[in-house]
């Protein structure tokens, strides 16, 4: 599991049926301290619980097609959380 911000959207005319109405959002990995690393990254949100400035919790690769009630989508990372503080 890994920490980003939300800092933009994507819209898409067309997307695969798995992804219907799924919210793509623009994610910049940070670190437990609000650090920006690496790229930002394109990130689907299954459950539609981000919005722009939040802080969440993604995750990459096989997890990621599983955060889908599916268990099944073609992505490389979706949101799973979000995060309301960091102590």
């Amino acid at each position: 599991m890994k920490l980003g911000k939300v800092i933009g959207n994507v819209w898409a005319d067309r997307k695969v049926s798995q992804l219907q109405g799924c919210r793509l959002h623009i994610i910049q990995p940070i670190t437990s301290e609000g650090k920006k690393i690496d790229q930002p990254l394109v990130v689907a949100d299954p459950k539609n619980i981000a919005g722009s400035g939040d802080i969440v919790v993604y995750v990459t690769s096989t997890d990621a097609a599983q955060a889908f009630d599916t268990g099944v989508a073609p992505v490389n990372a979706a949101v799973v959380e979000l995060v309301d503080s960091i102590d």
